[in-house]
Protein backbone atom coordinates (compact mmCIF):
# COMPACT_ATOMS: atom_id res chain seq x y z
CA UNK A 1 0.00 0.00 0.00
CA UNK A 2 1.66 3.22 -1.14
CA UNK A 3 -0.28 6.48 -0.76
CA UNK A 4 0.09 9.16 -3.42
CA UNK A 5 1.49 12.30 -1.77
CA UNK A 6 -1.75 14.36 -1.67
CA UNK A 7 -3.44 11.56 0.28
CA UNK A 8 -0.60 11.34 2.77
CA UNK A 9 -0.57 15.10 3.32
CA UNK A 10 -4.31 15.10 3.88
CA UNK A 11 -3.95 12.20 6.28
CA UNK A 12 -1.55 14.21 8.40
CA UNK A 13 -4.09 17.02 8.59
CA UNK A 14 -7.32 15.07 8.95
CA UNK A 15 -6.02 12.25 11.10
CA UNK A 16 -7.46 8.78 11.70
CA UNK A 17 -10.85 9.39 10.06
CA UNK A 18 -9.24 10.03 6.68
CA UNK A 19 -7.03 7.00 7.06
CA UNK A 20 -10.18 4.96 7.49
CA UNK A 21 -11.62 6.47 4.32
CA UNK A 22 -8.42 5.87 2.38
CA UNK A 23 -8.45 2.35 3.71
CA UNK A 24 -11.45 1.64 1.53
CA UNK A 25 -9.15 1.90 -1.48
CA UNK A 26 -6.24 -0.13 -0.16
CA UNK A 27 -8.12 -3.00 1.41
CA UNK A 28 -7.51 -2.51 5.10
CA UNK A 29 -11.07 -1.44 5.88
CA UNK A 30 -14.41 -1.59 4.17
CA UNK A 31 -16.50 1.48 4.90
CA UNK A 32 -15.83 2.46 8.48
CA UNK A 33 -15.69 -1.06 9.93
CA UNK A 34 -12.32 -2.83 10.45
CA UNK A 35 -12.11 -6.11 8.56
CA UNK A 36 -10.16 -9.10 9.96
CA UNK A 37 -7.20 -10.34 7.94
CA UNK A 38 -8.96 -13.63 7.30
CA UNK A 39 -11.86 -11.84 5.60
CA UNK A 40 -9.50 -9.61 3.61
CA UNK A 41 -7.66 -12.73 2.42
CA UNK A 42 -10.89 -14.43 1.34
CA UNK A 43 -11.96 -11.31 -0.55
CA UNK A 44 -8.61 -11.13 -2.32
CA UNK A 45 -9.00 -14.74 -3.46
CA UNK A 46 -12.30 -13.77 -5.07
CA UNK A 47 -11.23 -10.49 -6.62
CA UNK A 48 -7.57 -10.91 -7.75
CA UNK A 49 -6.95 -14.55 -8.82
CA UNK A 50 -3.90 -14.78 -6.53
CA UNK A 51 -2.94 -18.30 -7.64
CA UNK A 52 -2.44 -17.00 -11.20
CA UNK A 53 -0.59 -13.92 -9.94
CA UNK A 54 1.82 -16.09 -7.97
CA UNK A 55 2.27 -18.43 -10.92
CA UNK A 56 3.34 -15.47 -13.07
CA UNK A 57 6.25 -14.86 -10.68
CA UNK A 58 7.71 -18.32 -11.53
CA UNK A 59 9.08 -18.68 -7.98
CA UNK A 60 11.27 -21.70 -7.18
CA UNK A 61 12.42 -23.04 -3.79
CA UNK A 62 15.45 -21.13 -2.56
CA UNK A 63 14.66 -17.94 -4.50
CA UNK A 64 14.95 -14.47 -3.02
CA UNK A 65 11.89 -12.42 -3.98
CA UNK A 66 10.11 -9.20 -2.96
CA UNK A 67 6.62 -7.79 -2.63
CA UNK A 68 6.78 -4.01 -3.14
CA UNK A 69 3.82 -2.15 -1.68
CA UNK A 70 3.00 -5.32 0.24
CA UNK A 71 0.04 -3.87 2.17
CA UNK A 72 -1.25 -6.40 4.67
CA UNK A 73 1.28 -9.04 3.60
CA UNK A 74 -1.12 -11.42 1.86
CA UNK A 75 1.10 -12.12 -1.15
CA UNK A 76 4.34 -11.98 0.83
CA UNK A 77 3.02 -14.73 3.10
CA UNK A 78 2.29 -17.01 0.13
CA UNK A 79 5.60 -16.14 -1.51
CA UNK A 80 7.32 -17.26 1.70
CA UNK A 81 5.68 -20.67 1.33
CA UNK A 82 6.87 -20.92 -2.27
CA UNK A 83 10.52 -20.03 -1.66
CA UNK A 84 10.68 -22.40 1.31
CA UNK A 85 13.13 -22.37 4.23
CA UNK A 86 16.18 -21.81 2.01
CA UNK A 87 14.66 -18.77 0.26
CA UNK A 88 13.76 -15.28 1.42
CA UNK A 89 10.95 -12.77 0.92
CA UNK A 90 11.28 -9.03 1.38
CA UNK A 91 7.90 -7.42 2.14
CA UNK A 92 8.22 -3.67 1.52
CA UNK A 93 5.88 -0.77 2.16
CA UNK A 94 6.09 2.92 3.04
CA UNK A 95 2.92 3.10 5.16
CA UNK A 96 3.27 2.65 8.92
CA UNK A 97 -0.10 0.90 9.26
CA UNK A 98 0.91 -1.60 6.58
CA UNK A 99 4.18 -2.30 8.36
CA UNK A 100 2.31 -2.80 11.64
CA UNK A 101 -0.22 -5.14 10.04
CA UNK A 102 2.52 -7.23 8.44
CA UNK A 103 4.35 -7.55 11.75
CA UNK A 104 1.14 -8.88 13.30
CA UNK A 105 0.77 -11.41 10.49
CA UNK A 106 4.42 -12.42 10.73
CA UNK A 107 4.18 -12.93 14.47
CA UNK A 108 1.07 -15.10 14.10
CA UNK A 109 2.44 -17.26 11.26
CA UNK A 110 6.10 -17.51 12.36
CA UNK A 111 7.77 -17.01 8.98
CA UNK A 112 11.54 -16.79 9.55
CA UNK A 113 12.18 -16.41 5.81
CA UNK A 114 10.17 -13.17 5.55
CA UNK A 115 11.74 -9.75 6.23
CA UNK A 116 9.66 -6.57 6.48
CA UNK A 117 11.20 -3.40 5.01
CA UNK A 118 10.14 0.24 5.43
CA UNK A 119 10.85 1.70 2.01
CA UNK A 120 11.07 5.26 0.70
CA UNK A 121 9.19 7.08 -2.08
CA UNK A 122 12.11 6.58 -4.47
CA UNK A 123 13.70 3.39 -3.11
CA UNK A 124 12.20 0.11 -1.84
CA UNK A 125 15.59 -0.64 -0.23
CA UNK A 126 16.01 -4.11 -1.70
CA UNK A 127 19.32 -6.00 -1.97
CA UNK A 128 21.16 -5.42 -5.25
CA UNK A 129 21.43 -8.13 -7.94
CA UNK A 130 19.82 -10.67 -5.62
CA UNK A 131 16.16 -11.23 -6.49
CA UNK A 132 14.54 -13.71 -8.84
CA UNK A 133 11.18 -11.94 -8.84
CA UNK A 134 9.40 -8.79 -7.62
CA UNK A 135 5.65 -8.29 -7.28
CA UNK A 136 3.84 -4.93 -7.31
CA UNK A 137 0.16 -5.59 -6.72
CA UNK A 138 -2.35 -2.71 -6.70
CA UNK A 139 0.44 -0.32 -5.70
CA UNK A 140 2.13 0.98 -8.86
CA UNK A 141 -0.43 3.77 -9.24
CA UNK A 142 0.71 5.07 -5.83
CA UNK A 143 4.34 5.47 -6.89
CA UNK A 144 5.25 9.16 -6.66
CA UNK A 145 8.58 8.67 -8.44
CA UNK A 146 7.98 5.67 -10.71
CA UNK A 147 11.22 5.91 -12.72
CA UNK A 148 13.35 6.09 -9.57
CA UNK A 149 11.48 3.11 -8.12
CA UNK A 150 11.80 1.10 -11.32
CA UNK A 151 15.52 1.83 -11.51
CA UNK A 152 16.01 0.51 -7.98
CA UNK A 153 13.86 -2.56 -8.67
CA UNK A 154 15.70 -3.27 -11.93
CA UNK A 155 19.03 -3.35 -10.10
CA UNK A 156 17.63 -5.49 -7.28
CA UNK A 157 16.81 -8.24 -9.80
CA UNK A 158 19.24 -10.78 -11.14
CA UNK A 159 19.61 -10.89 -14.94
CA UNK A 160 16.38 -12.42 -16.33
CA UNK A 161 14.67 -11.72 -13.00
CA UNK A 162 10.91 -11.09 -13.25
CA UNK A 163 8.79 -8.09 -12.37
CA UNK A 164 5.04 -8.74 -12.15
CA UNK A 165 2.68 -5.77 -11.86
CA UNK A 166 -1.07 -5.94 -11.28
CA UNK A 167 -3.24 -2.82 -11.33
CA UNK A 168 -6.56 -1.43 -12.55
CA UNK A 169 -7.87 0.62 -15.45
CA UNK A 170 -11.34 1.31 -16.83
CA UNK A 171 -11.46 1.46 -20.62
CA UNK A 172 -13.22 4.84 -20.61
CA UNK A 173 -10.44 6.40 -18.51
CA UNK A 174 -7.39 5.33 -20.51
CA UNK A 175 -7.19 8.48 -22.59
CA UNK A 176 -7.05 10.67 -19.50
CA UNK A 177 -3.78 12.18 -18.29
CA UNK A 178 -1.62 10.13 -15.97
CA UNK A 179 -2.40 12.54 -13.13
CA UNK A 180 -6.15 12.18 -13.62
CA UNK A 181 -5.91 8.38 -13.72
CA UNK A 182 -3.92 8.33 -10.50
CA UNK A 183 -6.51 10.55 -8.82
CA UNK A 184 -9.07 7.75 -9.25
CA UNK A 185 -6.57 5.03 -8.28
CA UNK A 186 -6.11 3.67 -11.81
CA UNK A 187 -3.33 3.51 -14.37
CA UNK A 188 -3.39 2.37 -17.99
CA UNK A 189 -1.17 -0.64 -18.71
CA UNK A 190 0.24 1.13 -21.78
CA UNK A 191 1.57 3.94 -19.62
CA UNK A 192 3.24 1.42 -17.34
CA UNK A 193 4.68 -0.50 -20.27
CA UNK A 194 6.31 2.69 -21.57
CA UNK A 195 7.77 3.46 -18.15
CA UNK A 196 9.13 -0.07 -17.78
CA UNK A 197 10.76 0.10 -21.20
CA UNK A 198 12.33 3.45 -20.37
CA UNK A 199 13.77 1.95 -17.18
CA UNK A 200 15.40 -0.90 -19.10
CA UNK A 201 12.89 -3.72 -18.61
CA UNK A 202 11.69 -6.00 -21.38
CA UNK A 203 7.92 -6.47 -21.22
CA UNK A 204 7.16 -10.12 -21.90
CA UNK A 205 3.37 -10.06 -21.81
CA UNK A 206 0.37 -8.15 -20.54
CA UNK A 207 -3.06 -9.63 -19.87
CA UNK A 208 -5.60 -6.85 -20.19
CA UNK A 209 -8.02 -7.62 -18.83
CA UNK A 210 -6.61 -10.13 -16.40
CA UNK A 211 -9.97 -9.88 -14.64
CA UNK A 212 -13.00 -8.09 -15.97
CA UNK A 213 -14.88 -5.56 -13.89
CA UNK A 214 -17.14 -7.14 -11.25
CA UNK A 215 -19.98 -4.71 -10.43
CA UNK A 216 -21.20 -7.13 -7.78
CA UNK A 217 -17.93 -6.87 -5.78
CA UNK A 218 -17.98 -5.36 -2.31
CA UNK A 219 -17.55 -1.62 -2.00
CA UNK A 220 -13.92 -0.51 -1.71
CA UNK A 221 -12.50 -3.11 -4.11
CA UNK A 222 -11.29 -1.60 -7.37
CA UNK A 223 -12.50 -4.56 -9.42
CA UNK A 224 -16.02 -3.22 -8.76
CA UNK A 225 -15.38 -0.25 -11.06
CA UNK A 226 -12.39 -1.18 -13.25
CA UNK A 227 -10.79 -4.06 -15.12
CA UNK A 228 -7.62 -5.52 -13.62
CA UNK A 229 -4.53 -6.03 -15.80
CA UNK A 230 -1.39 -8.09 -15.15
CA UNK A 231 2.00 -7.41 -16.72
CA UNK A 232 5.19 -9.50 -16.71
CA UNK A 233 8.58 -7.95 -17.48
CA UNK A 234 12.18 -9.11 -17.09
CA UNK A 235 15.56 -7.56 -16.48
CA UNK A 236 17.17 -8.28 -19.81
CA UNK A 237 20.78 -7.74 -18.74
Amino acid sequence: MRFHRPLRLLALVAGPLLLLAVGVYVGYRQGWIPVPLSVQDQDREKYQKPADVLKALAIAPGDWVADVGAGNGYYARHMADLVGPTGKVFAEDVADDAIETMHKRLKRLNLPNLEIIKGADDDPKLPVNSLSAVLIMDAYHHFERPQAMLNQILHSLKPAGRLVIGDYSARDHRNQTRENQLSIHEIDSELVKAELTLAGFEVVRCENPFMKRMPEAKGGYRIKASDMWLMVAVRSK
